[in-house]
């Protein structure tokens, strides 16, 4: 099917004498079309996988774990701990240890509610001093 679309494509550039395009289709060609099997083009039926791309997914996960920019040692601490729970979860799944993790999505109102219960723990703390 690809290859019927290819084949089209580039008729209609001879024909047209669109060259900038027949070299874009020539480089697609060769690039893709005979180097890398269609099959794993797309990662549908992939669940590991919300985008076509992993970096993309990863770089959609930075997003929203850095709701602000972050300082630069904040980066890498948390570049460092991601890489490491990627390397656990990769021993994990070639061990068959491998579940699913269950998300916690936190409201606002948790957020909130769990500072007041470190502040006040925080401050018991300095009481009983």
């Amino acid at each position: 099917y690809i290859f019927d679309i290819y084949n089209y494509n580039k008729i209609i550039c001879q024909i047209y004498n669109y060259f900038h395009f027949l070299n874009f289709l020539e480089y697609f060609n060769k690039t893709y079309l005979y180097k890398y099997d269609i099959q794993y083009w797309n990662y549908y039926n992939d669940i590991n996988h919300i985008t076509n791309n992993a970096s993309e997914s990863f770089n959609n996960y930075l997003k929203k774990l850095f709701y602000k920019k972050p300082s630069f040692y904040e980066l890498i601490y948390h570049l460092k701990r991601e890489e490491s729970l990627s390397y656990y979860n990769y021993k994990r799944k070639i061990e068959r240890v491998w579940k699913k993790k269950k998300r916690i999505i936190l409201t606002k109102t948790d957020e909130i509610y769990d500072s007041i219960k470190k502040y006040k723990k925080k401050e018991s703390e300095l009481i009983d001093k």
